[in-house]
């Protein structure tokens, strides 16, 4: 488990969003897949009153020129340490890396980024 104190002197995270086989979010991982890496953009989205997970935080995909879908969120163990931080207003970037998975009509998709603290 990684302390507190070290996430927050790290400068970049590498991870991928949790809950991306819920509702249609497999078909829009699938979607994005077709697009250019450097068009497609994500966002994180605090969410206070999410009931699952008080420290939720969202992540937008949008595509240029497109439009924007929630494809899942990061996971809850990083959540509890970047919510505090964006809820101080401490500016969180994410870099959309690469969509993984779906080699097979079994294999679900993930996606893979990059988080700037």
């Amino acid at each position: 488990m990684v302390k507190a104190w070290a996430l927050v002197k790290m400068q970049t995270i590498e991870t991928k969003a949790t809950g991306v086989t819920y509702g249609k979010r497999q078909k829009a991982l699938e979607h994005l897949k077709r697009y250019n890496n450097a068009d497609i953009t994500l966002c994180l989205k605090r969410e206070k009153d999410n009931t699952h997970d008080s420290n939720a935080i969202a992540v937008i995909a949008t595509v240029k020129n497109k439009g924007s879908y929630c494809i899942g969120y990061i996971p809850c163990i990083l959540a509890t340490f970047l919510a505090p931080l964006i809820d101080s207003g401490k500016s969180i970037q994410s870099i959309f890396k690469e969509i993984r998975g779906g080699y097979q009509p079994y294999m679900n998709y993930g996606i893979a980024m990059q988080i700037i603290v």
